[in-house]
């Protein structure tokens, strides 16, 4: 990844045949490693879904909870829920991150609730909850999330084509 980065970001080659060194304290890997962190953090969170290497997630179901939604624990490292789908739904859920958005009141009451035809997921802080709940016989026909583990990363290589686009904190 130091390479591409490297190649695509700082506009130099790697140098297999050369040793660079810096006499001015400045460790100009770190520095890299440090940029391509952050960038990849934002691809995650802001990239559309085709510039990601979804990891699908096979959890167990719970029971529904006492609001008739269904929470689902994900694992660390989970930074955002791109598609999840139950048997019982006839389309994935709408996923919400923001936790001021009028729909999450919406869900408390029985005839503003979500349905199978429109189905909603609130995603915070490591867990997903899912409106309307699981039925007895229901099984998770999808849940891909982008995933971010340490020293690991994942994306499809149209995401190299942008990378300018992620590299700016805004």
């Amino acid at each position: 990844m130091l390479d591409l980065w490297r190649l695509h970001y700082a506009g130099s080659p790697p140098l297999a045949d050369a040793v660079f060194r810096r006499n001015d304290g400045i460790d100009s890997t770190a520095v890299y490693i440090a940029a391509i962190n952050r960038w990849y953090s934002r691809l995650l969170r802001e990239a559309p879904a085709s510039m990601l290497a979804p990891s699908r997630l096979d959890l167990p179901l719970p029971p529904p909870s006492a609001d008739a939604s269904t929470v689902l624990s994900l694992p660390a490292g989970t930074v955002r829920v791109l598609e999840v789908r139950l048997a019982s739904w006839l389309r994935p859920a709408e996923v919400i991150t923001d936790p001021s958005s009028p729909q999450l009141p919406l869900q408390l009451h029985r005839f503003t609730r979500a349905t199978a035809a429109s189905p909603v997921a609130f995603f915070s802080g490591g867990e997903l909850r899912l409106y309307p709940a699981v039925t007895a016989a229901d099984r998770l026909l999808s849940l891909d999330c982008a995933v971010c583990e340490d020293g690991l990363y994942e994306f499809d290589d149209s995401a190299l084509a942008c990378l300018h686009n992620y590299t700016c904190e805004s």
